[in-house]
């Protein structure tokens, strides 16, 4: 058998590797928009299950899409005589009665600070939950009489001694006219949750994405059990490293909106890897918009809703968009690819795509950013004129949770002995303080007496309306 031989010129060689190259860049276009696609699928049929609660992580309902979600939270709390409608949400800021002000005020109206406490923390978690209480009680001495904010923890143990001192327990509300409520709701770690062979797919991605982000635990518990806020008139999420200051007594979200504070973490980077989420999931997204903060304030369904969502980005983007070593906390701790894409701010990406995707940024649902989380090394003034909330942040600057966590506020250096409104770092400085002088068990006192007189000289208050 003769053997052939093709004899290719120079020139018709360079052109073969030119028609290869195409071939390849087009095998890789079709490549990506494959890629694309599952992850646009991904993105709308995942579902989100109920917390864990009990022996052997029973659920209590799955978290399916926001609709079914509403209808199953609606049967619930039927017998209560408070629900989330659909209507309800469909027609949030649409003749808010919070555009009424003085009228608002001469009446009764719920509000609950929703945290999430870890266990494992204690003691920082400890002196941060007393003076964000010890902050509630002197918001009080300029709140509305018939109005009342009460504490929703969400804790993996609810028996735990420090927070039973503090007057907490798994009581919910009963009606308008009882006193201040810390209120414990169990939650399981992710952790500790255990996976069997019947695990849904949210529950195994839940824990194989976000066993090493533990600041996830701060927005799961508000998806995963929402009925522990389902009967406010507002919710206030927010963490626990916070100060509620005089302006918070009276104030009430503009126009019925969902609020937000700042946050510190977008750049033109993270922007637009965002934007590109955004774009091939099909949400909306609006570029314009930068650092969504961690403190949100709005109707219960509507926080729900973005908590949600919110857990879904985060595990969608652990998934897809960080890799697995980029998961690792002995990487991302390290903050190396700070402030581009850094994994350490996970819930602060998703909770970004959640309020585009759920407001649509004010076009669906009233929005606004406002002067929360503002920073305690501040000397802005935190008179009723001032910001409604503070937040301590990574700084060693005063008034910082790092040298009170290990009470360096000693001899020149000590904090404040008479509150000073006049600048919101002695406000917090304080507050702090203050706190560690208050027994557990005296604060818990204060803060269910704190409106005693003013029941006693109304005794309409005394009677309130069912919860």
């Amino acid at each position: 058998m003769k053997k052939l031989v093709y004899l290719i010129s120079p020139k018709r060689s360079k052109s073969l590797a030119i028609a290869q190259g195409c071939f390849l860049l087009i095998v890789g276009l079709l490549s990506t928009i494959f890629v694309m696609t599952n992850n646009s699928g991904y993105g709308m049929t995942q579902r989100i299950w109920n917390s864990f609660a009990g022996v052997g992580g029973k659920m209590a309902y799955p978290y399916l899409s926001l609709e079914e979600r509403v209808v199953d939270l609606d049967n619930k709390l039927s017998d209560s005589g408070s629900s989330f409608g659909a209507s309800e949400l469909d027609s949030l800021g649409s003749g808010c009665s919070y555009d009424r002000p003085e009228l608002v005020r001469a009446q009764p109206l719920m509000r609950a600070v929703v945290v999430y406490f870890s266990v494992p923390q204690l003691n920082v978690y400890l002196d941060q939950l007393k003076w964000c209480m010890r902050s509630l009680l002197e918001m009080m001495k300029n709140e509305p009489p018939l109005w009342r904010t009460d504490m929703v923890v969400y804790v993996e143990n609810i028996t735990l001694p420090h927070l039973l001192d503090l007057g907490c327990s798994t009581t919910a509300r009963q009606n308008s006219s009882e006193p201040f409520r810390c209120i414990l709701v169990e939650y399981i770690r992710i952790e500790n949750r255990k996976l069997t062979v019947n695990s849904t797919e949210y529950e195994r991605d839940a824990v194989t994405q976000l066993k090493e982000y533990p600041y996830g635990e701060s927005i799961m518990p508000l998806a995963e059990n929402p009925t522990a806020y389902a009967n406010y008139d507002y919710v206030i999420r927010t963490d626990l490293d916070v100060f509620f200051t005089p302006a918070f007594a009276k104030w009430l979200p503009p126009h019925c909106a969902f609020i937000s504070g700042s946050g510190g973490y977008g750049d033109q980077y993270n922007m637009q890897k965002l934007a590109h989420v955004a774009n091939y999931s099909g949400i909306y997204f609006n570029t314009t918009v930068w650092n969504i903060g961690s403190t949100w304030i709005g109707p219960p369904a509507l926080v729900a809703k973005v908590a949600e969502r919110t857990v879904h980005w985060m595990i969608h983007l652990s998934k897809v968009e960080f890799s697995p070593k980029m998961r690792t906390m002995a990487f991302w701790s390290m903050a190396a690819m700070w402030p581009e894409w850094h994994y350490g701010v996970l819930s602060m990406y998703g909770a970004h795509l959640a309020i585009n995707e759920i407001l649509q940024l004010g076009n669906k649902y009233p929005f606004q950013k406002t002067d929360l989380d503002h920073p305690t090394t501040s000397q802005a003034n935190c008179t009723t004129d001032g910001p409604i909330h503070l937040h301590t942040y990574q700084s060693p600057e005063y008034f910082s949770k790092y040298v009170f966590t290990e009470r360096r506020y000693v001899g020149d250096n000590a904090l404040p002995t008479v509150l000073n409104s006049t600048r919101c770092c002695d406000y917090a400085g304080y507050i702090a303080a203050d706190s560690l002088n208050m027994t557990s068990f005296e604060l818990a006192i204060r803060l269910k007496t704190a409106k005693l007189a003013l029941d006693e000289r109304n005794p309409a208050i005394v009677l309130g309306t069912q919860f």
